[in-house]
């Protein structure tokens, strides 16, 4: 075979090589961002133009996150946290309204510990959602909740729920299981 030929069956084979190999490693990554961000990655495919792009979007988030310092919280740390936790949701029934805000700032607090910048809503959403995605639905609940508390418009009940929205967060950043024994009772 000349040369020509030879340069033409290694282009043909490229050719077709990438078109067996690139699909693929698109599904395999489609497929491990739908396992690792759950309902998450249907949110944003369902946000943006294109899978493509919701796709970029999620990868940019994970590469974010390996950026950042993320840690355990450690023993002593998280029975100091679930004291104060404790202490929040006693007062829930003196004080939804306070109780909430103080769930929030406690979640707030536990995310900065572990390393999360707490900033804006959006990225903190956006941060949560890599290690917690299957979780995060109870976050925007709960800040939903948060945000017409602060303004008065919020019924105890929606608080209660808001509160325990807050509570499988807060348990799932501090690595521990709330038990059912762990509820709140409306006022």
């Amino acid at each position: 075979m000349s040369a020509g030929g030879v340069v033409f069956v290694i282009l043909l084979f490229s050719v077709i090589l990438l078109f067996i190999v690139v699909p693929g490693s698109y599904a395999k990554r489609r497929q491990r961002l739908r396992e690792q961000f759950g309902p998450e990655y249907d949110r944003v495919v369902g946000e943006r133009q294109s899978r493509r792009s919701a796709e970029a979007e999620l990868a940019a988030r994970e590469r974010r996150i390996r950026g950042l310092r993320l840690r355990d919280v450690n023993r002593d740390a998280r029975d100091k946290y679930g004291a104060q936790w404790t202490e929040v949701q006693e007062r829930f029934v003196d004080d939804p309204a306070g109780a909430i805000a103080d769930a929030q700032a406690l979640v707030e607090t536990v995310m900065r510990e572990r390393g999360y910048p707490v900033a804006e809503y959006q990225q903190t959403v956006a941060d949560l959602s890599v290690g917690y995605a299957r979780t995060l639905d109870h976050f925007r609940a709960a800040h939903e909740v948060s945000e017409r508390a602060a303004a008065g418009n919020v019924a105890t009940e929606e608080l209660r729920i808001a509160f325990l929205h807050y509570r499988e967060l807060f348990s799932h950043l501090l690595g521990v299981a709330m038990t059912g024994g762990d509820h709140v009772t409306a006022a």
